[in-house]
C-alpha cells in the first residue's frame, strides 16, 4: 500500500492556479449539436448485426456516420437524425427487434488509459437498450447477442446521464452506439462525451508543481479517516471531514517543509512555516485522491531525542463561511457603481417593464447585469411599498379630487430593490467560488430581490455636501435689517442649488428634499443683542414659511451656539436662506477655534441612485455570509464540493439531493449508486433511532419597529407572519420527543402585504412602517432586510399621484410594479408559491381564491421532515471492506443498497487495510 502526503505552499489558499486545475480533454467530435449526422448518406443493412456490418464496410472517420436496418432478419427502421432540437434522434421499429445507430473514429486517445463515455438521454424508450462498442476493447464487459459478440449495453427506459468506463486499447477506435428496440420508440441523446476519467488513479507524485511537497511518513504509517456528511446538516457550514491524530517524523525533508518548528531559539521570518495559517493538503492512497482538506500541527513531540510533527488533516466545508464571514456589501461597491442611474419617475416606470432602469454608463464585460454595451438593466427596480405609512388620500392640488392616493415624494413609494441572484453571483464570484445549481438559475429564485431601503425618513442619505467657515473671521454688522449669511468655503455640488453670490440655497428641480445639520457660533464684538432665523421664500421671494428663529444677547467674546437639524423640500426657483442680524453696528463674527468651527452638513434628496446611494444605508453594512446563509435557510439548500475543484459547489435544496424517488428493475434505474451487501460484515449491527426534536419554528427575523408585523402579531394571539411551528407530537404523535429548535431565515424579516387602503382592494402592496407610542403617527425605520417576489407591472384598478420631482412633471398613474411574497398574489390555481413559511391568515384578500399550500415549509422541509420524523428512520453502524478507491469514487449524496434496503452514508470512519466503520441512514 502506497501513502502519500502531499502540502500545498501556504499562500496557495486553496486556489487551483491554471497549471494544476485538471484539464480534460474532449475525444468526441461533434458531441452536442450533431451537426455532422445529416451530412453524410446513412448505410443500410440486413446483415443480422448491422452496427459491424457497418463500420466493417463502410471507414469510420472523425465526425458521425449512421446506419439502420432494412430488412433481412430484423425490421426496417428510420435512419437516425439531428432534431430541430440539435438532439440526435434513434430510432426503432414495432414487432421485431431492429438496429439504428451511428459510429465515428476517436483519435489520439492514450493507450492503457482510463476514459469515461458520457451518454445523456433526453427522451427515453422503455425495453431498448444502446449497445456500445469499437472496433478495438471498449471494456471488459461482454454481452451475446444473435450468436455475435457485442460490447457493453446500457437501459433507454429512463432520461439522464449513464457512464461507462473504458481502458483504451490503442490510439484510435471507432464508437459505436446501436439502439436496439421492438416497441417502435424514439430516443433523443443531448450529447455523447469522452473525456479521461476523474477518477484515473494518478502515479506516485516525486515531481510536483506549484511548490507542492510531499512529506515523509512513518514506514507503516495508516491514517485513519473520519469522513461525513454531517447528518441533515449544511455542508457549507459544518466541519465533514477529518483524520485521527498521527506523527511524521522530524526528517530532513520534514524539518525543512516546516522549518525547524520545535528549535525555540530560531526567528521566524516570512518564509516559515506558520501554524496559524489554513495548508491545503492531499492524502492519495495507491494512486487515488482519498482526502483533500487542511493540515493542522498540533504539537511537536521530543521523545527521548526522537522529534515527531503530531499533525492531523481535516476538511473545512466552512471555506465558502470563512471566506465571506468578514465581508459586507460594501466591499461590492465598485460592482455596484456598474447600476448608477438618474432617480426619476421615468426610471421608476421603466422598472416594472422589459425596458429596466436607463444606466449612467453602459455594462462592462462579464457583468450579471446585463451584457456587455447594455444600457439597461433589469436587476434593479422600484416596486411599489408603503415605506411610511403615511401616504395621503388629500389632494395635493385642487385639479385633483381627494379620495385616492397622494405621494408627496417619490421616496414615499418608491426605493430600490435589487434581484437577489444578482447579489449571490457576485459574492460567490468575489470569494473565488463558482457554483452550478438548477434551483438558483430558475424562476422560484431569479425573481426575488432584496430591499436597499433608503433608510428611515426623508431626505434620503444619497449626496453629502459639507460647508466648513474657515478661520478667517467673517463679520456680521447690521441695525435694521436681516442679512443672508455668506459662506466663506463650501464643497457642495451643484446640484444642491447654492447660490455663493446671494448667499441661499435655489430649488434646482421640483421637490427636492433637504437635510441640513448646522452648527454655527456667534461671537459678540460688543455688549448687543442678535437675531437668527431660517427661511424659506417663493419665487418671487416672499417668506413662505420661517422654519427656525432665535433671539440671543452677548457680552463682549461671549459665544453664543446655534444647533440644530432641519427638514424641508425646495421647488424649482424656491429658497432657503440662513439670516441674521445684530442690533449694534459691532456685531458678531462667526467664531472659529481650534477644535470646533460653525458647519453645516447637507444632504439632497435624491437625483440619481449611485453605489453609496444603495451602500451608505445599513445594508452596505450587511454581512455576505448572512445574506447567502439566510438564503441557504429559506430554501433548505444543501452545498457539495466539487471532488477535483472544493470552490466549484452543487447547490440544490435538501430534497433535491437526497430524496430521489425512482423505481425500477436495477440499481441505476432507481438511483442506487452502489451495493455493498457483499462488503459488510453483517455479524456487528448497531441501530440507534435518530435524536429528534419535539417542535421547530420556522421563521423570519421579529422587526420589532415593524408596526403591521407588530399589529398582527397582537391581533392573532403572538403569531408570527409568515413563521411555521412543526410539532412532532401533533403531527406524528411521537409523545416521548423533547427539546425545541428554531430555524431563523436571519437577517431577513417577513414583509406583511395588503390593500394600501381597504377601498383599494387590488392596491396589494408591501407595507414597511413604524409608529409612535401612541399609534399616530408612522414614519419610515432602519428595517431588517425584505426579500420579496416579482410579481410584475399590475393594474390598480385605482388612480394614484406621483408628485413632480427630480425635473418631471406630476402625472395620474393607475399601474405599479407589485411585490409580495407570493409568486401570484390572487392564486387561480393551488400551484401559486409562497415565500414564507407557511401560509397562514393572509390579510383579506391577498391569498384569495386559493390559500397556497407551496409555502418555504412544504416545499423545501416537509420531505425533509417526512423521512426524519419517519418510524423506519434510523441509524445503522455497520464494519464495511472499503478500499482507496472506494473512497475516491463516493459521495455522500450517493444511496448504497443493502440486502435490498436502501441507505444513506452518514459518516465513514476509514481504515486502510482494515474493515471500516459506516454509520447510514435507514430510509424510511
Amino acid at each position: 500500500m502506497s501513502v502519500q502526503l502531499v502540502l500545498y505552499p501556504q499562500n496557495y489558499k486553496g486556489k487551483y492556479s491554471a497549471s494544476t486545475i485538471p484539464v480534460f480533454n474532449e475525444y468526441v467530435a461533434d458531441n452536442q449539436n450533431f451537426n455532422t449526422v445529416n451530412s453524410l448518406a446513412g448505410y443500410d443493412s440486413t446483415a443480422n448485426d448491422v452496427g459491424l456490418d457497418a463500420i466493417n464496410n463502410s471507414v469510420g472517420i472523425a465526425a458521425w456516420k449512421r446506419f439502420r436496418s432494412t430488412g433481412g432478419t430484423f425490421a426496417s427502421v428510420t435512419m437516425p437524425s439531428q432534431s430541430y432540437a440539435n438532439k440526435l434522434e434513434l430510432y426503432s421499429a414495432n414487432g421485431s427487434t431492429s438496429s439504428s445507430g451511428v459510429y465515428q473514429k476517436i483519435i489520439n486517445l492514450t493507450q492503457n488509459t482510463v476514459y469515461d463515455l458520457k451518454i445523456n438521454i433526453t427522451q427515453a424508450g422503455a425495453g431498448g437498450l444502446l449497445v456500445i462498442g469499437t472496433q478495438g476493447n471498449i471494456t471488459s464487459q461482454y454481452e451475446t447477442l444473435g450468436g455475435q459478440t457485442l460490447f457493453t449495453s446500457i437501459s433507454t427506459a429512463s432520461t439522464g446521464t449513464q457512464t461507462v468506463t473504458f481502458t483504451a486499447d490503442s490510439s484510435e477506435e471507432i464508437l459505436l452506439i446501436a439502439y436496439q428496440n421492438d416497441n417502435g420508440d424514439t430516443v433523443h441523446i443531448n450529447n455523447i462525451s469522452i473525456q479521461e476519467s476523474a477518477q484515473q488513479p494518478t502515479l506516485v507524485f516525486t515531481d510536483l508543481n506549484d511548490g507542492q511537497v510531499i512529506c515523509d511518513l512513518y514506514e507503516d504509517e495508516d491514517i485513519p479517516l473520519s469522513l461525513s456528511i454531517d447528518n441533515f446538516k449544511n455542508a457549507a457550514e459544518k466541519v465533514q471531514s477529518y483524520s485521527k491524530d498521527f506523527n511524521l517524523p522530524a526528517t530532513k525533508r520534514n524539518n525543512k517543509i516546516f522549518t525547524h518548528l520545535f528549535e525555540v531559539t530560531k526567528t521566524q521570518d516570512a518564509f516559515s512555516f506558520n501554524p496559524y495559517v489554513q495548508t491545503e493538503c492531499i492524502l492519495k492512497q495507491d494512486g487515488y485522491n482519498i482526502f483533500k482538506g487542511y493540515l493542522r500541527i498540533i504539537d511537536i513531540v521530543n521523545q527521548e531525542g526522537e522529534i515527531s510533527y503530531n499533525v492531523n488533516l481535516y476538511s473545512e466545508g466552512i471555506a465558502l463561511a470563512d471566506t465571506l464571514k468578514e465581508k459586507t456589501f460594501n466591499d461590492l461597491a465598485s460592482t455596484f457603481s456598474e447600476l448608477d442611474h438618474y432617480y426619476n419617475k421615468a426610471n421608476i416606470k421603466a422598472s416594472w417593464d422589459s425596458t429596466g432602469v436607463s444606466l449612467l454608463s453602459p455594462l462592462g464585460f462579464n457583468s450579471f447585469a446585463g451584457n456587455q454595451g447594455d444600457t439597461n438593466t433589469q436587476v434593479l427596480k422600484y416596486p411599489f411599498v408603503d415605506w411610511t405609512g403615511s401616504i395621503s388620500l388629500t389632494s395635493p392640488t385642487t385639479t385633483i379630487p381627494d379620495g385616492t392616493p397622494f405621494l408627496s415624494k417619490l421616496e414615499d413609494a418608491f426605493r430600490p430593490f435589487i434581484n437577489c441572484k444578482y447579489l449571490f453571483d457576485n459574492i460567490m464570484r468575489d470569494a473565488g467560488f463558482t457554483y452550478e445549481s438548477d434551483f438558483l438559475n430558475s424562476n422560484k429564485f431569479t425573481k426575488l430581490f432584496m430591499d436597499f431601503n433608503f433608510t428611515g425618513e426623508v431626505p434620503s442619505d444619497t449626496k453629502l455636501g459639507r460647508y466648513g467657515f474657515e478661520s478667517g473671521i467673517t463679520s456680521l454688522q447690521s441695525t435694521t435689517s436681516y442679512q443672508n449669511i455668506p459662506l466663506t468655503y463650501n464643497e457642495f455640488t451643484t446640484d444642491m442649488g447654492w447660490n455663493n453670490t446671494t448667499h441661499k440655497f435655489v430649488g434646482v428641480n421640483s421637490n427636492v428634499n433637504y437635510q441640513i445639520d448646522y452648527y454655527i457660533m456667534f461671537k459678540a464684538l460688543a455688549n448687543n443683542t442678535g437675531d437668527f432665523r431660517i427661511v424659506k421664500k417663493d419665487s418671487g421671494g416672499t417668506i413662505v414659511n420661517t422654519i427656525y428663529s432665535t433671539s440671543f444677547s452677548g457680552t463682549t467674546n461671549n459665544v453664543t451656539v446655534v444647533q440644530s437639524s432641519i427638514y424641508f423640500s425646495l421647488n424649482a426657483n424656491e429658497t432657503l436662506e440662513f439670516q441674521f442680524k445684530s442690533s449694534s453696528s459691532a456685531g458678531f463674527e462667526l467664531f472659529q477655534n481650534a477644535g470646533q468651527g460653525s458647519t453645516f452638513n447637507v444632504t439632497i434628496g435624491i437625483t440619481s441612485v449611485i453605489n453609496s446611494t444603495l451602500l451608505n444605508t445599513q445594508r452596505g453594512g450587511l454581512g455576505q455570509w448572512d445574506f447567502v446563509k439566510g438564503i441557504f435557510n429559506m430554501f433548505n439548500l444543501i452545498t457539495i464540493a466539487d471532488k477535483d475543484n472544493a470552490n466549484n459547489l452543487t447547490i440544490e435544496p435538501y430534497a433535491d439531493v437526497f430524496i430521489v424517488n425512482t423505481s425500477g428493475t436495477n440499481l441505476a434505474s432507481r438511483s442506487i449508486q452502489y451495493d455493498w451487501t457483499e462488503k459488510v460484515d453483517a455479524t456487528q449491527i448497531k441501530l440507534t433511532p435518530i435524536e429528534l426534536n419535539k417542535k421547530t419554528t420556522f421563521k423570519y427575523e421579529e422587526d420589532d419597529e415593524d408596526y403591521p408585523f407588530t399589529l398582527y402579531k397582537n391581533g392573532t394571539g403572538g403569531t408570527l407572519y409568515g413563521s411555521k411551528v412543526f410539532n412532532a407530537i401533533n403531527i406524528f404523535g411521537f409523545t416521548l420527543l423533547s427539546g425545541e429548535e428554531e430555524i431563523i431565515a436571519s437577517p431577513f424579516a417577513a414583509t406583511v402585504v395588503k390593500p394600501l387602503y381597504d377601498r383599494f382592494p387590488d392596491f396589494i402592496v408591501p407595507a414597511i412602517y413604524s409608529s409612535n407610542d401612541d399609534q399616530t403617527e408612522f414614519e419610515g425605520f432602519d428595517n431588517a432586510p425584505r426579500i420579496l417576489y416579482d410579481n410584475g407591472k399590475v393594474d390598480s384598478n385605482t388612480t394614484y399621484y406621483i408628485p413632480e420631482q427630480n425635473g418631471l412633471s406630476s402625472e395620474q398613474q393607475a399601474y405599479f410594479g407589485q411585490f409580495t411574497h407570493l409568486s401570484e398574489v390572487n392564486p387561480t390555481t393551488s400551484t401559486t408559491e409562497d415565500y414564507n413559511f407557511e401560509s397562514l391568515q393572509l390579510l383579506n384578500p391577498v391569498g384569495i381564491p386559493f390559500t397556497p399550500v407551496n409555502n418555504l415549509y412544504n416545499i423545501y422541509y416537509a420531505p425533509y421532515y417526512n423521512e426524519l420524523y419517519n418510524s423506519d428512520t434510523r441509524i445503522m453502524t455497520l464494519k464495511v471492506n472499503l478500499n482507496a478507491s472506494d473512497i475516491n469514487r463516493f459521495n455522500f449524496n450517493d444511496k448504497v443498497m443493502i440486502k435490498n434496503r436502501e441507505y444513506r452514508v452518514n459518516k465513514i470512519d476509514y481504515k486502510p487495510s482494515d474493515l471500516s466503520t459506516v454509520e447510514f441512514i435507514l430510509i424510511g
